[in-house]
């Protein structure tokens, strides 16, 4: 399997525990780098959280940057997701002190110059708002035609937002940085991979009793924040005790092919009202193709190239998952 040029951006919660300590530890993953961004928890215990996992895996060598605390203006006020992910991100287990720092400098200048170092061969993988990528993009207009591929874990396309009625948290903490993002000029179409299918490659129950039994010190770290962050992160899912792991799925979606990505319009509904935050993909287009291709939108619309994630292997999801852990 072919190497892969990784840099994650992160809000440090649970799931994204489990997506770095996965793409930590892949030896076909060259990472980079590690950003943080607010969301899950404050943007510094975020970067903690981060510094913590790569102690785990044995990978100092990894540097984190701490990037933005806030949104861009315009976002909407949402609870703190310590019901979630635990008020320190890791389930209120309150790990130890990390061995390593956030490195000097600010994260969105630290993900620019490591674009532009390996232009044209980073994998960028979003798990948490977007407002570290947006930033990137206004600063420098090239950002975006220098990326490889962009994952990002986001939206809810065919299904309920779980932050807002129609949103998904990533978006849902700053919808004018996804309407940025979403909007960019990407040498490919990005892949989204929302709760349309991070809803149903999930963990078991009985998954999760293995890992609380097994000697693995990936399973030791990680038992306690995945039996915390069941309860409400598998409020969407249908089988009772299964859980996502958001994040997990998007990191793996970069490098392996778990997830089958369809192009359709993608756009960000930004303005007030009771569908803000909203991914809204144009599911007319297949139907449109078959009967001869083109489209009813004026070319005034604010529709954007995308591949939404709407089919995924579950067992493949959850191969990678007991083969982290040991179990």
């Amino acid at each position: 399997m072919s190497q892969v040029k990784m840099v994650i951006d992160t809000d440090g919660g649970v799931d994204d525990a489990v997506a770095i300590l996965w793409a930590a530890t892949r030896p076909n993953i060259e990472l980079l780098a590690i950003t943080v961004v607010h969301g899950n928890v404050e943007s510094q215990v975020a970067a903690e959280n981060v510094c913590r996992v790569l102690d785990l895996a044995g990978r100092n060598d990894v540097p984190v940057y701490l990037g933005e605390a806030s949104p861009l203006p315009g976002a909407p006020f949402l609870r703190p997701a310590d019901f979630v992910h635990g008020a320190d991100g890791l389930g209120n287990t309150n790990r130890p002190k990390a061995n390593q720092s956030p490195r000097d400098g600010d994260g969105v200048g630290a993900l620019i110059e490591v674009v532009k170092r390996n232009a044209g061969e980073i994998s960028l993988v979003t798990v948490g708002p977007l407002t570290n990528v947006a930033r990137a993009i206004r600063r420098d207009e090239s950002f975006a035609s220098l990326v490889k591929e962009l994952v990002v874990m986001g939206g809810a396309v065919t299904v309920p937002g779980n932050a807002l009625p129609a949103a998904e948290a990533n978006i849902a903490h700053d919808p004018e940085a996804a309407r940025i993002v979403v909007a960019a000029p990407w040498v490919l179409p990005p892949l989204l991979v929302g709760l349309d299918i991070t809803h149903r490659a999930t963990f078991t129950e009985s998954m999760l009793r293995e890992i609380e039994s097994s000697a693995n010190p990936y399973s030791r770290f990680l038992a306690a924040p995945l039996r915390f962050y069941q309860d409400a992160g598998g409020t969407f899912c249908e089988v009772e005790g299964d859980f996502p792991c958001h994040d997990l799925l998007a990191t793996m979606a970069a490098v392996l092919p778990v997830v089958r990505g369809e192009r359709l319009p993608l756009g960000v509904q930004t303005g007030e009202g009771p569908a803000l935050g909203a991914t809204v993909a144009d599911l007319r287009q297949p139907y449109f193709a078959r009967r001869g291709g083109g489209s009813i939108q004026g070319d005034d619309m604010p529709f954007h190239d995308w591949r939404i994630g709407l089919d995924v292997d579950i067992e493949m999801f959850r191969r990678e998952i007991r083969g982290l852990f040991g179990i």
